[in-house]
């Protein structure tokens, strides 16, 4: 064997090495984070495949078996090259927008909606944080919150200071509404919604408040939100838990609200999107609206 050969079959090995490494690691990476991060994860997958693996058993088939393999060489890792060093390149540009967000976007973005549906639905807790950051961040629109949790506990696992926040609860606090009055929540976030143009009302912990009330007049009482959503230009977005409905219930929701595809979401106002940019404007579309769904107001239960 020539030293020509020695050098090949290292530089196969190093290509091969490299690429396993950077394979499990950007897998490891996928699994741990959402987005944008799984986005830029599953780009460096591809690219360390095709620039390391595929790239090194090129090198390995052309120097062992035929020089007819190196059409598999080049091609592999002149394809992974490109979609690494332009998704890097991509990526750089567009976190500097993203971590000046609270700062400048917001100057950017005041007066215009945020490319929401006026009533939508989500069933991951990560993939509302993640929304309401990135809204957060990009556009001057007020966040009313509801949850289960403390205020201040809520703010920091969601990275999110709301301008309002109700918490669900019987105990006494300032900011406290039981979750059996619906009549009193409906109120709040009706007033919000005429007071705060574009706001945006989240709402999480129907399966506490499904403790207290049945599930018609919490129905009843997502579906006014809703329309009242509609009504003022704003914007309404409900965290459902599929697993903790019956199948009927889930399909009420799923039919009067708009699941979002969080990932078309940021691609649109981030712009962080490595494979494939959603073109600008296209926001999505919202659900038929049922006329005689909403219009009586919830009462509390005895």
């Amino acid at each position: 064997m020539g030293h020509g050969n020695e050098i090949q079959y290292l530089s196969a090995a190093i290509l091969i090495g490299i690429g396993a490494y950077g394979v499990v690691r950007s897998l490891e990476e996928y699994k741990r984070h959402g987005e944008p991060v799984k986005t830029l994860a599953r780009t460096l997958l591809v690219s360390f495949f095709l620039f390391g693996i595929a790239g090194g058993l090129g090198v390995l088939a052309t120097t062992a078996v035929s020089l007819k393999f190196w059409m598999l060489q080049a091609v592999s890792i002149t394809l992974g090259y490109i979609i690494l060093a332009s998704s890097t390149l991509n990526l750089l540009g567009k976190l500097e927008r993203y971590w000046r967000a609270p700062s400048v976007q917001r100057e950017k973005s005041q007066g215009r909606k945020p490319p929401l549906p006026p009533a939508a639905m989500l069933t991951s807790t990560e993939d509302a944080k993640v929304l309401l950051k990135t809204i957060f961040g990009y556009f001057n629109v007020p966040i009313l919150a509801i949850g289960r949790e403390h205020p201040e506990s809520w703010a920091e696992k969601m990275g999110v200071e709301p301008a309002e926040y109700i918490w669900l609860t019987r105990v006494e606090h300032p900011q406290s509404v039981s979750p059996s009055a619906l009549h009193i929540l409906n109120s709040k976030i009706t007033t919000f919604l005429k007071n705060n143009p574009n706001g945006i009302v989240y709402i999480e912990g129907i399966e506490y408040i499904s403790f207290y009330v049945d599930f018609k007049s919490i129905a009843k009482f997502i579906l006014a939100v809703r329309d009242a959503a509609i009504i003022h230009g704003g914007h309404m977005i409900l965290l459902v838990t599929p697993e903790t409905l019956e199948p009927q219930q889930y399909a009420i929701f799923k039919k009067e609200l708009e699941t979002i595809d969080v990932q078309r979401i940021i691609n649109n106002v981030v712009g962080v999107a490595l494979f494939g940019t959603l073109p600008p404007g296209s926001a999505p579309k919202s659900p038929e609206r049922n006329d005689d769904a909403g219009t009586q107001s919830p009462q509390e239960e005895s």
